[in-house]
């Protein structure tokens, strides 16, 4: 079996167990540390790290497909999933400096990263200042480095950086009080005036273009690809997953489920019926739909403007999907799915909180495909 199969049946065969767990880290406000090492064990976190410091180098498809699994027990589990494995192939894009550095001790390392500009960096004799607040840390709680945007001003102009720094140089602010995506511990980050060196830094146009200093480091065009659309495609894997682990439940359920008053079994009403062939048939199709535009970013072709803003359009239209779908599956398996002790109310509320990141918002990945495809100016700040 190929290697990336097999990690993907590995997290496959984990997840009743971390289905089994979520509750706690929902209570924890973190993933238990047991999770974690299971995780690590089956080799899902260093998928993405280039052959040259140990790693696989597999690609972003199976990487997905594996987060999809955990995303089907448990989406904040899903959710760091991706952000473990996918910011060690970021890290494969620094200096090879920073890559020695983080993957010193072991071919994995488990870093949030926060790429809104919430921080400012000053000039300073081989590298820069970094100090800034920067909220929704997912992955904090685990992290043995972190990376931050922040802002450097280079002559008249502004450029977004982004800063590598250990565990220990940050303060972490305990803000996590969420209704959905507990789990994942997305704390506020703090950087209080910490010098990062030069090695540690790449400017955010060099790895939104495919041209950060890591692709000079590896051969393969994993380490060529631009940053956004991998980001919002693997990103919109776990919400699927959420989703189609719901339908599963609902499946299961409707075999049992006896209706209120009518004494009917809800597998015999033709309702019932409706709403399972209609979400297997809409998860089968942004299943389908996430495929094809993963496949295409990992092409090791060119990609243009076009070509990012339809990754950001696919990953938009399937966590919509997921969302609409897990709405109505739950509102179809009865009010008793509601009860906190149901798996179906907490990957509802998870899956509503994680919409609203930023990646995903339907109206402006929409807009931003409609404009770029129709030769507009997308506009001098978009996400793409």
């Amino acid at each position: 079996m190929e290697y990336g199969s097999e990690i993907v049946r590995r997290v496959r065969e984990l997840a009743p167990v971390l289905g089994e767990r979520a509750a706690a880290a929902e209570a924890a406000r973190r993933l238990p540390d047991e999770t974690i090492e299971d995780l690590a064990a089956a080799g899902l976190f260093g998928m993405l790290v280039p052959a040259k410091f140990g790693g696989p180098e597999l690609g972003f498809e199976a990487m997905a497909a594996a987060c999809r699994e955990a995303g089907a027990a448990c989406a904040s589990t899903g959710w760091l999933s991706v952000i473990y494995t996918l910011h060690n192939w970021m890290v494969g894009l620094f200096p090879e400096q920073a890559q020695a550095e983080v993957w010193a001790e072991r071919p994995y390392a488990l870093i949030p990263c926060v790429l809104s500009p919430s921080g400012t960096a000053e000039p300073a004799d081989g590298g820069h200042t970094v100090t800034g607040r920067w909220s929704w840390g997912s992955g904090i709680m685990h992290a043995d480095h972190v990376m931050v945007m922040a802002l450097v001003t280079v002559g008249d102009a502004i450029e977004p950086r982004l800063f590598l720094l250990p565990r220990e140089d940050v303060t972490v602010h305990d803000v996590w009080h969420t209704s959905g995506m507990r789990g994942t511990g997305s704390n506020d980050i703090e950087v209080p005036g910490v010098f990062v060196p030069a090695h540690r830094s790449v400017p955010m146009p060099a790895l939104t273009e495919g041209r950060s200093p890591g692709a000079g480091v590896h051969p393969g065009p994993l380490y060529r690809t631009p940053l956004v659309p991998v980001f919002a495609l693997t990103g919109a894997a776990p919400v699927l997953g959420a989703a189609e682990g719901v339908l599963a439940r609902f499946t299961e359920r409707m075999a049992t489920r006896v209706m209120a008053y009518s004494g009917q079994r809800q597998r015999d009403l033709m309702s019932g019926q409706i709403r399972f062939a209609e979400a297997t048939a809409d998860l089968a199709a942004a299943r389908l739909l996430l495929e094809d535009a993963l496949r295409d970013v990992a092409s090791g072709r060119s990609l243009d403007m076009t070509d990012r803003a339809r990754a950001r359009l696919v990953a938009a239209h399937v966590v919509a999907t997921a969302r609409r779908v897990v709405n109505e599956l739950c509102s179809a398996a009865g009010a008793s799915a509601q009860f906190t002790s149901s798996p179906f109310q907490r990957a509802q509320r998870d899956v509503n909180t994680i919409s609203g990141h930023v990646v995903f918002d339907p109206d402006a990945a929409y807009a931003l495909y409609g404009r770029i495809g129709l030769g507009l100016d997308p506009g001098p700040v978009v996400l793409v």
